[in-house]
């Protein structure tokens, strides 16, 4: 079973992808948090865990879920962390959390996909997105596959042993002074659709008057500001000239014959 957090698809399409070629399920966690659904999972196959990488982690609320979700079954689990670019390190942390759990960590996985990190800039366009997908996240999937389908152990060796303890004090900077949805603003080119409401999966957002309203309990995931199809969200001013990325769907690429 493959369980995936996303803000903008890319964690998403490397599930689908592994799902696809190991003959797995996947279940979104975004639904999961966005409907409060019980956090019980069965399966005979290994768990894999799919969700973005956050500062140098798996965002806060998702290590929260895992600590609280029953898994039953198999007692091994891998981790796949999907990136801008491999220049932190969560095997670590990800390896103490399944042993807190009580499950065996198969391996963590690092899978660059086209940088989605709007606030930092440097959002590639659809097109140079999608030279990222194909000639380097695809051949990347497809090797963290082959290692899950023949339930083979993996060991991702960190760059250095400074990586982690300088992961940890960015990450939790970032948690305390960086997530918050305070200085997101609205223009007047917002059409009250609602779609920021519903993909948000915590659900911060909420409409009044037709405008979307942010409450207190966001994420930084930014799937309202990317997938806002007037591009009417802003974090203050900063964002209003910057790309959106919104990652294509896996099932379209399939069926087009790109995978």
């Amino acid at each position: 079973m493959i369980l995936y957090f996303t803000g903008t698809g890319n964690s998403k399409f490397a599930a689908e992808y592994i799902a696809d070629h190991i003959g797995d399920e996947c279940v979104s966690l975004n639904d999961i948090m966005k409907h409060k659904k019980p956090l019980i999972f069965n399966s005979e196959k290994p768990f894999v865990i799919v969700a973005p990488i956050y500062a140098g982690a798996y965002p806060k609320i998702v290590l929260k879920l895992i600590r609280r979700t029953q898994f039953t079954g198999s007692t091994k689990v891998y981790f796949v962390a999907t990136l801008g670019s491999k220049s932190c390190s969560c095997d670590q942390s990800l390896k103490k959390l399944s042993a807190d759990i009580g499950m065996e960590c198969g391996g963590v996985f690092l899978a660059t996909m086209p940088n989605n990190y709007i606030y930092g800039g440097h959002v590639p366009t659809a097109e140079d997105a999608e030279y990222i997908i194909k000639y380097t996240s695809i051949p990347a999937l497809q090797s963290i596959s082959k290692v899950i389908a023949g339930d083979d152990w993996f060991d991702y060796k960190a760059c250095n042993s400074l990586v982690y303890p300088v992961a940890g004090f960015v990450n939790k900077m970032f948690n305390k002074f960086m997530v918050s949805s305070d200085n997101f603003v609205v223009s007047g080119n917002c059409i009250s659709c609602g779609k920021c409401a519903a993909v948000c999966p915590v659900n911060n957002i909420i409409m009044i008057g037709g405008e979307p309203l942010f409450r207190k309990k966001c994420l930084n995931c930014y799937s309202c500001i990317s997938r806002c199809p007037k591009k009417a969200i802003n974090i203050g001013k900063r964002t209003e000239k910057f790309n959106r990325y919104v990652c294509p769907e896996y099932k379209d690429w399939k069926e087009n014959g790109l995978v």
